[in-house]
């Protein structure tokens, strides 16, 4: 058994060595991109999805949602479970209502069903 090494020259007629080398390095770099594409894929669908959880209380509207845990939707409207008024999503009163206390209304009529009126500092975009 021979080990052959092959040998081609450039464009100025000079002997290329390590063609080998070059091979492999274009075969690991392909290999590498692969596996990094792969991973990241993964990676980017393994997150979890907010599931949904809707639990009512008795004193409130069955339009009122409790613990809707997916992002809000541009026409839901937040509020206090402790408190009388209601805010859209983009408010700066919406961001300070804890979230054991938030309630989540699919339409501000919703809010307003269950005896809820719009925060003074809060209006619609």
């Amino acid at each position: 058994m021979s080990l052959a090494e092959e040998i081609s020259f450039d464009k100025d007629g000079y002997i290329e060595r390590f063609l080998w080398a070059k091979r492999f390095y274009l075969s690991a770099v392909i290999l590498l991109t692969a596996l990094a594409s792969f991973g990241l894929g993964k990676i980017a669908g393994s997150g979890e999805r907010g599931e949904i959880k809707i639990e009512y209380e008795p004193g409130l509207n069955s339009a009122s949602v409790i613990n809707y845990v997916q992002p809000l939707s541009d026409k839901s409207v937040v509020a206090s479970k402790n408190g009388k008024k209601y805010h859209y999503s983009h408010c700066p009163g919406a961001k300070q209502i804890s979230e054991t206390n938030k309630i989540v209304f699919a339409t501000k009529e919703a809010a307003e069903a269950s005896g809820y009126t719009l925060a003074s500092n809060c209006s619609p975009r």
